[in-house]
């Protein structure tokens, strides 16, 4: 039986985003579960409830012996903070369990630290990008290390949107390499010359996220 992988888009996106991303897993061996949920309409913790633990157990129920994950931005966030409910709670994901986070912002955005209390985008984007700021405890700040699933995160520094003024240092337009890499406890990092917007397009990332998936490292195992 084929390793399921949930692919989680980012906020404001669909699934279709991931779709480039879910045919690469397939034909590498893996069984890719496409999840378009509604990232504007619930804050984090509702859409862990509503969208991450429903479909993780319905896995588990049917069998896998473990379940991967395949993340954009705020699907990084989502899926950190169930693994480490779960951790926490003395009930982890099965062993093996493997996560690629792409720009994640693990310490906030300085972009939504800009945008949350502004009109249109407020209502746009939703709950969720008023707890994606930078603001310590709070939002992904205050999940802690990362714990619960083997995670490694892919960090984008090409930017062609006009926020590049809002970063001190390298950043993919929406979110900072330092953000991205932030917490404790992963497995491994890599950056990439990518926008936030394609970065789960990019055949390299895809190249990337498909050896984390089956070795743990992005980097090409000695002798192989």
């Amino acid at each position: 039986m084929p390793d399921p992988v949930l692919l989680l888009h980012g906020l404001g996106r669909t699934g279709l985003s991931m779709l480039p991303m879910a045919r690469a897993l397939r034909t590498a061996g893996f069984d890719p579960h496409v999840v378009d949920y509604p990232s504007r309409k619930h804050a984090i913790a509702s859409l862990v409830d509503r969208v991450v633990v429903p479909r993780v157990d319905a896995l588990l129920d049917e069998g896998a012996e473990r379940v991967h994950f395949v993340t954009h931005s705020l699907g990084g966030v989502l899926v950190r903070a169930f693994a480490a409910d779960r951790a926490d709670a003395g009930e982890p994901l099965p062993k093996g369990s493997r996560a690629v986070m792409l720009a994640p912002p693990h310490a906030g955005s300085e972009v939504a630290d800009a945008l949350r209390e502004r009109e249109p985008f407020r209502s746009v984007l939703g709950p969720s990008l008023g707890e994606l700021g930078t603001d310590e405890g709070t939002g992904p700040n205050a999940l802690g290390p990362i714990r619960g699933v083997e995670t490694g995160v892919i960090a984008g520094t090409r930017a062609i949107v006009p926020f590049g003024r809002l970063f001190d240092g390298p950043h993919d337009g929406l979110v900072s390499v330092d953000s991205a890499h932030a917490p404790d406890g992963l497995a491994d990092r890599a950056v990439v010359p990518k926008t936030h917007a394609l970065l789960m397009m990019s055949p390299t990332v895809i190249r990337l996220t498909v050896r984390f998936l089956w070795t743990g490292q992005f980097a090409e195992p000695e002798g192989a």
